[in-house]
């Protein structure tokens, strides 16, 4: 006996434009990895396929890689890469400008996302078959302390319609 099942996205992305914008998210992750060491790069790689299936999927909105003072809620950095659909014309930049700053070496390295309006309106059996191409197991997260800080706007990553705006918090 088979089985088959459809899942259909509101936008059209194809694999190409996923893995490109997320190859160079890939490399800021991996630079992340060379400068501090928080992960394996078995634990990098199935990342980015999480990424990239929820990215296909149009279940999330951001992508975070934040950095945390040790035992606090209180943001030191953060790298957020949030998806932008149909803009065409965004800049698509080199990955890169992930700098090594020593007061991180002790702070704790989590990866966040935020579930897009699509993911939060869809039936739970369609969410379980997403779940199931997934590496890593995603759950809930704290509220973060951002009260001293600014952002400041970074880098794009696009190709044909399909984009990640990167932007950076850091604390002064």
């Amino acid at each position: 006996m088979s089985a088959s099942y459809t899942r259909s996205s509101t936008q059209t992305s194809t694999v190409s434009k996923v893995i490109h914008v997320t190859r160079k998210v890939q490399a800021d992750l991996l630079a992340i990895l060379d400068h501090y060491r928080y992960f394996s790069e078995d634990y990098a790689q199935k990342l980015i396929n999480d990424i990239r299936v929820f990215i296909d999927e149009e279940a999330i909105d951001q992508v975070k890689f934040t950095w945390t003072r040790a035992g606090s809620n209180v943001v030191l950095e953060e790298l957020d890469y949030k998806i932008v659909w149909g803009n065409l014309g965004l800049a698509d930049d080199r990955s890169g400008g992930i700098r090594y700053r020593f007061d991180l070496t002790t702070a704790n390295f989590q990866v966040r996302i935020t579930y897009s309006d699509r993911w939060r309106k869809m039936p739970e059996d369609d969410k379980k078959l997403i779940r199931e191409d997934l590496d890593l197991h995603w759950g809930p997260a704290n509220q973060l302390n951002y009260s001293s800080g600014q952002w400041s706007s970074e880098r794009s990553y696009s190709k044909d319609g399909l984009g990640l705006r990167r932007s950076r918090f850091t604390n002064l």
